[in-house]
């Protein structure tokens, strides 16, 4: 303890103290802490991954799923590089999304490219290059499977279809010796998703004939879709109603004036396009078929009938 009266006298005439000197200081210390919390936010802000604006579109809130590939198939396009996370360029490894559920956010665009976002349960996003291009036609990629078609394909469990062109490996395959000819009528007995081509539904029937010979056919959807073969019919596609002579065209392949749309659609398939016209006699459709060399075959049907053909 300093006892030095003149320490003391120095220490009081000048004004300082431990104190007042802490006093002093704290306005400097308050403004360089004041710096250092500007510059943190500033840092911080910097770093921060922008907002992503995605806007909805026609399949916003459906589920979809990533289906098993074919390995063939797997060798047509590299898919472990097209899905990455919403904020990131690395690509996640499509086996990574199997066996998940996701929900479709919707769609967001940047200078080069447009984007579709999907979600998993968890809150996390993905992204991958998508065409938003008003004057294309834009489909989901074919190894997507919406929920609702899976629901809808298990409907037809139990019962009998009727088999179109078993020789189509896109449509069709069996690991059994039985032929599986055309028209006959088999059972679905599962369902089961699984893709080996860019189109058509990722889903497949499991099906058996009466020999009890089990085969897989994809699935359709609704019946005569144009631009798409009927892989099966849910309905018998040779009625004895329509007569012996009739069925017989049908099976040779003959079109003729006053055939109903059904009728052609069995016989030639369904149409690439479908045009529908005006005319004195009403509302009609005018079939598209597209043949070798660019040609192409007019059907005109009216009420149902055929009444004209363009070759």
């Amino acid at each position: 303890m300093d006892n030095n009266p003149r320490t003391k006298d120095h220490h009081s005439r000048s004004g300082f103290s431990p104190m007042n000197y802490g006093l002093k200081l704290m306005p400097l210390m308050m403004r360089r802490f004041s710096v250092a919390a500007v510059l943190l936010c500033m840092s911080c802000s910097y770093f921060q991954k922008p907002d992503i604006i995605v806007d909805p579109n026609v399949w916003t809130g459906k589920t979809i799923y990533f289906v098993d590939l074919d390995d063939a198939y797997k060798r047509t396009t590299n898919f472990n590089q097209i899905w990455s996370k919403l904020n990131s360029r690395r690509f996640r490894p499509y086996h990574r999304f199997q066996n998940k559920q996701y929900t479709i956010v919707g769609a967001y665009e940047t200078f080069d490219y447009d984007f579709l976002v999907i979600e998993d349960k968890k809150g996390r996003r993905y992204k991958m290059v998508f065409s938003l291009d008003m004057n294309e036609r834009d489909e989901m990629p074919s190894y997507i499977l919406f929920e609702d078609v899976l629901k809808e394909a298990k409907t037809i469990i139990g019962t009998t279809i009727w088999l179109n062109d078993t020789y189509d490996p896109r449509g069709f395959y069996t690991f059994s010796d039985y032929a599986f000819p055309r028209f006959d009528p088999v059972t679905v007995e599962d369902v089961f998703h699984y893709q080996n081509s860019d189109f058509d539904y990722p889903v497949w029937l499991k099906v058996q004939a009466r020999t009890g010979d089990e085969a897989f056919v994809r699935y359709n959807g609704e019946e005569g879709r144009v631009g798409t073969p009927d892989h099966y019919y849910t309905s018998e596609p040779l009625p004895l109603f329509w007569g012996e002579k009739m069925i017989r065209k049908v099976l040779a392949q003959k079109i003729e004036l006053g055939m109903t749309d059904r009728q052609v659609r069995i016989s030639i398939g369904n149409p690439d396009k479908v045009h529908t016209t005006s005319s004195r006699h009403g509302i009609g459709e005018q079939w598209i078929y597209a043949r070798d060399q660019g040609k192409k075959i007019y059907y005109q049907f009216e009420y149902g009938k055929l009444t004209y053909i363009n070759k």
